[in-house]
Formats: C-alpha cells, sequence, structure tokens
C-alpha cells in the first residue's frame, strides 16, 4: 500500500512515497532534494519513522541532485530515529549522483549506508554499515 507521506505536497521535482514492508517503512523519494523540498522530505522520514515498528529506509536510489538542504535533512532525520530507539538506513547506489555529496562531508562514515533497499531491509542491528 503506497500513500504520499505529508499532507502538503512536495515541490514539482519531488517525489515521495511510502510503504510497509514487515513492520518498517519504506519512504521512497525520486527527484531532487534541494533547499525547497528538504522540508517535504523531513517530514515524510518523520512521520515514517513515528510509523515504524523499528526501522525506516530511506530509498535515494532514483534521487537525481542532493544539496545542502537535503544532507542536513539526513542528519537531523537520523538523530530523531536515534531519539526514537529506531535506525534511518537510507539505501543510495554507489553510482547515484547523491553518493558523491555524502561521502564528501564524512556522512558516509556516520549514516547507515546500503546499495539496496532490500539490503537495508535485511541488515540486522544498529552500528552503521556504509558499504561504498
Amino acid at each position: 500500500m503506497s500513500q504520499p507521506c505529508q499532507a502538503e505536497p512536495p515541490p514539482p521535482d519531488l517525489d515521495i512515497v511510502s510503504h510497509f514492508v514487515n513492520g518498517n517503512v519504506v519512504v521512497t523519494v525520486t527527484g531532487e532534494v534541494d533547499t525547497e523540498a528538504a522540508p517535504s522530505l523531513h517530514a515524510a522520514v518523520i512521520s515514517a519513522l513515528d510509523d515504524a515498528a523499528d526501522t525506516c529506509v530511506l530509498d535515494l536510489t532514483t534521487v537525481d541532485f542532493l544539496d545542502s538542504a537535503g544532507l542536513a535533512t539526513l542528519v537531523t532525520t537520523d538523530t530523531y530515529a536515534a531519539g526514537q530507539g529506531k535506525a534511518l538506513r537510507i539505501a543510495v547506489d554507489s553510482n547515484s549522483p547523491v553518493i558523491r555529496p555524502i561521502e564528501i562531508t564524512g556522512l558516509d562514515i556516520v549514516l547507515r549506508l546500503y546499495h539496496t533497499v532490500d539490503e537495508a531491509l535485511a541488515a540486522s542491528g544498529r552500528s552503521p554499515q556504509s558499504e561504498h
């Protein structure tokens, strides 16, 4: 069952859809995450974390662009997840244009990164598992 994650529609260059997989929520993002889109992404991930049993997977594999506001959103939502005793796992392909800003800022060491949504869902434990 897929549904939009927030009441306000995201900017035109962004699509956010969530669905449940075994009690966990997968948030799939498509398009560009910039200053205008970051608040929509933040709201969607926080909502998903609140609804998830213990894990939220953020699928960025079809994101074309991620700026500093998007990176900040990844950090703040990861911090929120930890505060709730939950895990935020991020799926981002190593060939994706968004992996570079994540690596340049050192967030690949801090965040739990996986190549695919399936890997993120199958992962156990709460320690960061950067595989890039």
